[in-house]
């Protein structure tokens, strides 16, 4: 339901018409984050041909550091490219940690991707692993990853190689506290135009276990009306003081416009503790605007989630 709505908002959005000056803000945003690299990368691909390349580290982790065992490189002249990477991350909370990556890398004439993989331990307060824990969120992650992968090559054999497309993924932790430890995978698809995506993955540091964001609000509580009805209050005051700001609220399609929060819409806690809703492009707002957030100010959220989530 959700796919066939974002598809008839996709359509939508196509025949709006965009006023220059936002179209052209929101389009340098999306390429600045491509960096030089990635067009030395381009000019440098050989036309016709598909390269790839594949490295191979082995890790080892040991006293909260990383330590590498083997590294291989191999060059090929078809395929996809996976590397097993060593990332130096330090120990991330008393059970969370991130332990290595993986990448896919992928280049064909004007298409290409750069998806990185983590890989998470979760360990018990004894230093053991959890094994079910650990297992848990890494195959939600793989299955994550692996569905981008798999319509990333769909489309270079559509296209028979012969598009202009680029996919990249990647991953920070956006929240490690006392009790929550988060990891945040911004995807960004460019073909005509920009695609932002977000996704995140959150670990319960008491329990071990992953949660969604009706995990950190106790049982009882009524979260979803007061959030809902902050963010649209947060979506009038943006459109009354920005023109330029437009969201899916109050609108002549009734079935299109925000409604409210669900218990597993995408959530982060930033730095002041406070509650951040996370919504992707096309969700509650014209294309243009792309991925938007709001944070919840914490007289909201107040009595309403389980200890040591939230600053309030």
């Amino acid at each position: 339901m959700k796919d066939k709505r974002l598809e008839e908002m996709k359509q939508d959005y196509e025949t709006i018409r965009i006023p220059k000056e936002l179209r052209q803000r929101v389009e340098m945003g999306i390429r600045k984050a491509k960096d030089e690299e990635r067009k030395e990368k381009i000019m440098e691909k050989n036309s016709g041909k598909r390269r790839s390349k594949i490295r191979v580290y082995g890790v080892r982790v040991a006293g909260g550091a990383a330590a590498a065992l083997l590294a291989i490189t191999i060059m090929a002249n078809s395929g996809a490219a996976i590397a097993h990477a060593m990332e130096k991350i330090p120990l991330i909370g008393s059970i969370a940690k991130v332990v290595t990556f993986r990448e896919f890398e992928s280049s064909t004439n004007n298409m290409e991707a750069n998806i990185k993989i983590p890989e998470i331990s979760v360990e018990n307060e004894d230093g053991t692993v959890n094994e079910e824990s650990t297992e848990k969120i890494n195959k939600s992650i793989e299955e994550y990853t692996d569905e981008i992968i798999a319509q990333y090559e769909k489309d270079v054999e559509a296209a028979d190689g012969e598009g202009n497309m680029s996919v990249d993924l990647d991953y920070r932790v956006i929240t490690d506290n006392d009790r929550l430890f988060s990891i945040r995978f911004d995807q960004l698809l460019v073909m005509a135009s920009g695609t932002q995506l977000v996704k995140i993955y959150h670990i319960d540091k008491q329990t071990g276990e992953m949660i969604d964001l009706a995990g950190i609000f106790r049982e009882d509580a009524d979260f979803i009306t007061p959030i809902s009805d902050n963010i649209k209050e947060q979506m009038k005051e943006q459109m009354a003081a920005d023109e330029m700001v437009s969201y899916w609220l109050d609108s002549g399609t009734p079935e299109w416009d925000f409604q409210s929060i669900r218990e597993d819409s995408t959530f982060y806690v930033n730095d002041k503790g406070n509650l951040v809703i996370v919504f992707d492009e096309y969700e509650v707002a014209p294309g243009y605007m792309g991925s938007v957030e709001f944070e919840i100010p914490g007289e909201v959220t107040e009595g309403l989630a389980l200890e040591g989530f939230l600053g309030n």
